[in-house]
């Protein structure tokens, strides 16, 4: 049984931002088109705030099973890793045996800023402003994805960490924002991208008119946008089963009625026109990025087809 290994450098060479964009512009269509196979994910607590993860889906009830597994260790940092670690296996869509192992987590970075952007080219096309919050490897990914769909932009980062902030923003061509507060409320778009488990901007920081972006909320204990934000909000999620269960402030707004599930509008049916949104020019809106195994599926369809025609990877036998 020979399978293809693809390492991260594999994954860059192939997976850039605008095939990212468009292989989860197909996941999201297809998950909205009821196309798509999709599971619950499975989450498994660690110690010190840790979870591991489990993703699975097919893009198409004949399409490649392909699961991703990894774990999310917020005390990395103390160590000098990063806090996402993942790996991706692609099985044979006839045999079911194994067809590749992708490194997870330039896959994760890269599919999760293009859901990102996707979501955004929807719902604020013209925004002028982006502020990422974050100075891990989902905000560089997210200027990146940034660049690509909305090329005009001011980009801006902030972090706590002052100096990674800059380090950043001169590689990315942003400006660093020392100052969150007024950086908010100055911004069209907010995107936060950590794994807080409190939140890390205020309700009264954002302003009518504002988009705000999570994707570091991805389980019920990271809370990093105060639910009371959804309370006076329009409220776009990536995928409405997994986001009233799993995204923190999404459950947190829900326990305390602040947000009904039905309040709630899918990527997938806005990009397929199943559902709309009622959103004034005033109306904030908030988008919560939980994560779906579609989103990986469709990622490595484009990126193992790149890499069998090139004969990418490295070929590894396991029987």
């Amino acid at each position: 049984m020979t399978v293809r290994i693809l390492s991260a450098a594999d994954v860059r060479s192939i997976f850039t931002p605008r095939l990212a964009l468009e292989s989860q512009r197909e996941a999201f269509t297809r998950l909205g088109a009821g196309e798509a196979v999709q599971p619950p994910r499975l989450l498994v607590p660690g110690p010190d705030a840790s979870v591991s993860f489990c993703y699975s889906s097919r893009i198409a009830p004949d399409a490649p099973a392909v699961s991703k597994f990894g774990s999310v260790n917020p005390a990395n940092a103390a160590r000098g890793l990063g806090a996402v670690h993942s790996v991706i296996t692609v099985l044979d869509p006839d045999t079911g045996a194994p067809r590749a192992i992708i490194n997870g987590d330039s896959v994760t970075g890269l599919r999760t800023s293009a859901a990102t952007t996707l979501a955004m080219q929807q719902v604020a096309p013209d925004a002028r402003s982006i502020l990422v919050v974050g100075t891990g490897a989902q905000a560089r990914a997210h200027l990146d994805a940034f660049a690509v769909t909305h090329p005009d932009a001011d980009l801006q980062i902030h972090g706590r960490n002052r100096a990674a902030a800059a380090q950043i923003a001169e590689s990315h061509g942003a400006t660093a924002k020392h100052d969150l507060e007024p950086a908010v409320r100055g911004a069209d778009i907010v995107v936060l991208c950590t794994s807080s488990l409190t939140p890390v901007i205020e309700d009264a920081w954002v302003t009518d008119g504002t988009t705000v972006a999570s994707v570091g909320s991805f389980a019920p204990d990271r809370v990093e946008l105060p639910p009371s934000l959804l309370g006076r909000s329009t409220v776009l999620v990536d995928y409405r089963p997994s986001a009233v269960t799993d995204a923190g402030p999404v459950v947190d707004a829900i326990a305390s009625g602040l947000v009904t599930p039905d309040r709630t509008t899918d990527l997938g049916a806005l990009l397929t026109g199943a559902d709309s949104l009622d959103r004034a020019s005033a109306d904030v809106l908030v988008y919560l990025s939980v994560g779906v195994g579609v989103q990986d599926a469709a990622a490595a369809e484009v990126i193992l087809a790149v890499a069998e025609a090139r004969d990418a990877g490295t070929q590894a036998h396991l029987s």
